[in-house]
């Protein structure tokens, strides 16, 4: 499909295309109109095919708020309420890449896979995930538990 600057597709608007020759691709960023939110779609030969759920979550304290709810959306969700589907994902699909990171200022839900079909099904429980976990008391008794030395 080719992609015109300018052009709005299923509410993304096309703002920017870009050649990257170090990576061999075209990048082309697509802005959500209604809230905002950046894809970023590399097109290249690559079989591999990656998708990362990111958000920024800047610390107001040190308390690594971020990080415990990173590991905490991937206890279940609304469609997929095993209390551990990661590790299901990482016994039973084809992925080449399957993590969740806390960085200083954002959090990151990647994925890969070379089969297409393995790749939307990995995308689609990120995604129900990271906007449906099914987070609770227990959850965070698991997750973000601490003891303090004296």
């Amino acid at each position: 499909m080719s992609f015109e600057l300018g052009e709005s597709y299923s509410g993304f608007k096309l703002h920017q295309r870009e050649s990257i020759s170090e990576l061999n691709s075209m990048a082309l960023l697509f802005t959500h109109l209604k809230t905002g939110a950046e894809v970023l779609v590399m097109e290249n030969d690559d079989d591999n095919k990656v998708f990362s759920a990111t958000f920024k979550t800047p610390p107001s304290n040190d308390r690594g708020v971020a990080h415990i709810l990173e590991h905490s959306v991937l206890c279940g969700s609304r469609k997929y309420p095993v209390k551990e589907p990661f590790l299901e994902l990482l016994k039973g699909s084809l992925q080449t890449f399957l993590n969740a990171m806390t960085f200083p200022d954002k959090t990151m839900y990647p994925v890969a896979s070379r089969n297409k079909k393995d790749f939307f099904n990995l995308m689609d429980v990120y995604l129900d995930a990271v906007f449906y976990p099914n987070i609770t008391e227990e959850t965070f008794m698991q997750e973000g538990w601490h003891h303090e030395l004296e």
